[in-house]
């Protein structure tokens, strides 16, 4: 999805107005100041192509609003020690595994925008390098029905990073790249997380329903919701297996039927 995706470093850049990215207003009031601060001072920039899947926009939503509930299906999946924990209605705390952190806000939801506040932390394989790092991700939704009916979903993910730790300038010369490299595998999974696993939902509902239900610490409101809307919108030639996904941060991991 963050295919192609440029890089810009913040340094000598014309700075961005905030309000034209997002509505300023709109954003919760405790994290207002710090949104436009990162997008205006941002160090680096990731912009993903638009990526359209056939997904029910309540499911769609479901997927993006409830990332624990997401998670869940991906784990079931992947291999990856990735670990996810809500600890407010809009506050997330997660792991990579493998040095990358963070706690994410949501300050703006709507069916057409959300923004999120993550105040991110990596620290090198060796531990001789930490990076603070605050990232605005912007993610832009429209929906639409297809010819035949179905229904479509088309997101985009934009992202803004602001590293804030001391001594940047200096760590920059030699653990620039990996930072990039880090911060940007975090955004593509951001877009790839949701993208992939509505389609893995719509495929393989029965599947999706199965994980879903033995997920203890998930709310049970959103489970028995999640339950209802994948049922409505269960297709004709949907699979009763398990789906099997490529282990790969490629976008275009494929997955199959068994």
């Amino acid at each position: 999805m963050l295919g192609n995706t440029q890089a810009f470093a913040g340094l000598g850049m014309r700075r961005l107005d905030p309000a034209q990215i997002v509505p300023i207003d709109q954003i919760a009031p405790e994290s207002r100041d710090s949104v436009a601060e990162v997008i205006r001072d941002h160090t680096f920039h990731r912009q993903g192509a638009p990526d359209a899947f056939p997904c029910d926009p309540t499911l769609y939503s479901m997927l993006l609003n409830e990332p624990d509930l997401t998670l869940a299906l991906w784990r079931d999946l992947s291999t990856a020690p990735v670990q996810l924990r809500k600890l407010t209605p809009n506050r997330y705390e997660g792991t990579d595994g493998q040095g990358a952190s963070g706690t994410w806000d949501y300050v703006l939801r709507s069916p057409e925008l959300h923004v999120m506040l993550a105040y991110f932390n990596y620290v090198s394989p060796r531990g001789n390098a930490r990076i603070d790092a605050r990232i605005v991700l912007v993610v832009r939704s429209s929906y639409y029905r297809e010819a035949k009916g179905e229904s479509t979903v088309q997101h985009s993910v934009e992202a803004f990073v602001k590293i804030d730790s001391k001594g940047w300038k200096t760590l920059a010369r030699t653990f620039r790249p990996v930072i990039e490299k880090a911060l940007e595998d975090q955004v593509h999974e951001a877009g790839l997380f949701v993208s992939l696993m509505s389609r893995v939902v719509v495929d393989h509902p029965t599947w999706a329903l199965q994980v879903v239900a033995k997920q203890e610490s998930l709310d049970i409101d959103a489970k028995e919701k999640f339950r209802r809307v994948v049922i409505l919108n269960r297709r004709p030639d949907a699979s009763d297996g398990r789906p099997v996904v490529a282990q790969s941060r490629d976008v275009n991991a494929e997955t199959r039927r068994r």
